[in-house]
């Protein structure tokens, strides 16, 4: 049977099964709403976060103290480990933050994950939560239909809880009418076999439901229906936190090095936290029934008995593995090479990116500062310039001073095979990452693409004197070669100046230097006007060499003012210009 077909047939029989067994249906149904609500929980909490969101993540994070309490914090706020874990890789992507920064918050946002179970826990028992959904998917689709961002947000976000606690509802439900027509609990098993055979049922139930927020869901509320007995809830807890693992490494597949780097570390605390708890289950559970009390949970709370568990198991990774971070980073980059990418291929255009605002506009910046190094390289090369020695403007003037060696470098050729990719790349990421732009972003966004459009409009102007340059470098008219030469020594010189503004991590000094490079333009193009006029009055060069000089000196001029702009819109802080 060829997959084309088994796919449909086994959707049917699944449809099947679900309509003609309405215990299930109920119950399937419950865990269905329960993750649209979180869908829409981690879609409400973006957009009215408004990149306030991203900031705090980065600016919170100085240490590995503070960047695993940013983790606690902000997943226990907005309630999904996603979104932070997105968050986490697409910074690592476009180096906002170091690597041990982001495994630092990934192991944070591990333990504020946990909230969750105790909302479920506390909402799920007792109280008649159903009676609330109503109102606030009511609310929330009000609210979706307004014209702000933050509105919207707010909208999704009680969407998302309306959804939820009606998901739970209906798995209570669901629980209680399958318990009367099948009494699961006497499948339940004790020992180690049961311990085991639990741990994989929960890594599987979310790895397919990619959510540990559900499977917890499910268990609690199983549990409070006696569909399981309690160890068994415990152990199906361990094999969520470990399902979760594998749903980010599945996820990050599709990220950069960083990002497998961090899916990595987050295996590694949850699979080494899972063996220590499940070798010491028996204790940690008899502590539990200790402290419980302390707590204010009663002693048939096994609910919430699980969310303590939760989190006990969170804690316990984190006193384990929080001084071995540095280790571990380092293990992940041993194992997970950073692989080479061709020119032609975006090193920073992350489509997980494309929906976070400030991210995207990082990781376009990063991608054109990467299309202008390839662009420099090749314009180096077209006038017969090494790159390998040519850091300051005296590894220049020796350069200069030697006899001319040509270089082939066909602009068009490397243009065409490599360079137009990666610029086609950055306008049609930029334009799917505009979407989601508030108008401010749209224009700094709108900036970014016009500045990679002149670094090939500067390309092509280096091709289109590279020709007379070759020509004119091998003239025996000593005046008509040395103009050309300096004609070499200019445009090197403003590429290395650029590098050398780049390079300065001052961002007021940058500011400084870029206008005095400014200046320095303008001036250079008088003087160069009136050293042509006295050549051509004094005989020195023929009318032929005059025009040809004219038109490449104007074009070089045209080329140095390009860049400046590039420069400004690259390496100089926008708020030093307004």
């Amino acid at each position: 049977m060829s997959k084309k077909l088994l796919i449909p047939l086994s959707f049917l029989f699944f449809a099947y099964f679900v309509i003609t067994s309405q215990n299930f249906a109920v119950l399937l149904s419950g865990i269905a709403i329960f993750i649209i609500g979180m869908f829409f929980m981690q879609d409400g909490f973006r957009l009215l976060s408004g990149g306030v969101l991203d900031k705090l993540l980065q600016k919170f994070t100085s240490n590995l103290f503070y960047s695993i309490l940013t983790g606690v914090i902000s997943t226990s706020l907005v309630q999904s480990s996603t979104i932070i874990s997105l968050i986490v890789i697409s910074f690592l992507s476009v180096e906002l933050l170091s690597l041990v920064q982001g495994v630092g918050i990934i192991f944070g946002a591990n333990l504020g994950s946990t909230t969750t179970a105790w909302i479920i826990s506390s909402l799920g028992v007792d109280v008649k939560i159903s009676v609330y959904a109503m109102p606030l998917i009511v609310f929330g689709v009000i609210l979706r239909f307004a014209a702000s961002n933050a509105y919207k947000g707010l909208g999704n976000v009680l969407l998302g809880l309306g959804f939820i606690f009606l998901g739970i509802a209906y798995m209570k439900d669901g629980f209680d009418t399958l318990k009367d027509s099948i009494d699961l609990a006497s499948y339940s098993m004790d020992g180690v076999l049961g311990i085991l055979v639990y741990i994989f049922i929960g890594i599987i139930v979310t790895v397919v439901i990619q959510s540990s927020a559900a499977t917890l869901a499910i268990v609690i509320t199983a549990l409070n229906a006696g569909s399981i007995i309690y160890v068994n809830a415990l152990s199906l807890t361990i094999g969520a936190n470990l399902g979760t693992t594998l749903t980010a490494i599945l996820a990050s597949l599709a990220s950069n090095e960083n990002g497998k780097r961090v899916a990595f570390a987050y295996f590694v605390f949850n699979l080494v936290t899972a063996v220590i708890v499940t070798l010491f289950l028996h204790y940690i559970s008899g502590f539990i029934e200790l402290i419980a009390p302390y707590l204010g949970i009663d002693s048939e709370n096994y609910g919430m008995k699980i969310a303590l568990f939760h989190t006990l198991f969170s804690i316990i990774g984190l006193l384990v593995l929080s001084p071995f971070v540095n280790k571990i980073v380092k293990l992940s980059e041993r194992l997970i090479k950073k692989k080479v990418k061709a020119h032609s291929k975006p090193k920073f255009l992350l489509d997980a990116n494309i929906t976070l605002p400030d991210a995207a506009i990082v990781s376009i910046k990063k991608e054109i500062i990467n299309l202008y190094e390839n662009c420099q390289r090749a314009m180096f090369h077209a006038i017969n310039l090494h790159t390998s020695n040519l850091k300051t403007k005296e590894d220049l003037e020796v350069q200069i001073s030697q006899e001319v060696t040509n270089i082939n470098a066909d602009i068009d050729e490397i243009y065409q095979s490599n360079l137009k990719i990666l610029y086609s790349e950055i306008i049609k990421y930029s334009s799917f990452a505009q979407e989601y732009m508030t108008s401010s972003q749209h224009v700094e966004a709108g900036d970014l693409k016009r500045s990679a459009k002149i670094i090939v409009e500067v390309l092509k102007d280096t091709r289109d004197i590279q020709k007379n340059l070759n020509f004119y470098l091998k003239s025996r008219n000593e005046y008509i070669k040395n103009e050309y030469n300096m004609l070499r020594k200019e445009l090197a010189s403003i590429l290395i100046d650029i590098n050398i503004i780049s390079s300065t991590e001052d961002t007021l000094e940058r500011f400084v230097q870029l206008e005095m490079l400014k200046s320095s333009i303008q001036k250079g193009d008088l003087i160069s006007t009136e050293k042509i006029d006295n050549l051509i009055r004094e005989d020195k060069i023929k009318a032929t060499m005059a025009t040809s000089l004219i038109n490449d000196s104007a074009t070089i001029y045209s080329t140095k003012k390009k860049l400046v702009e590039v420069a400004s819109t690259l390496f100089i802080d926008k708020n030093l210009i307004a």
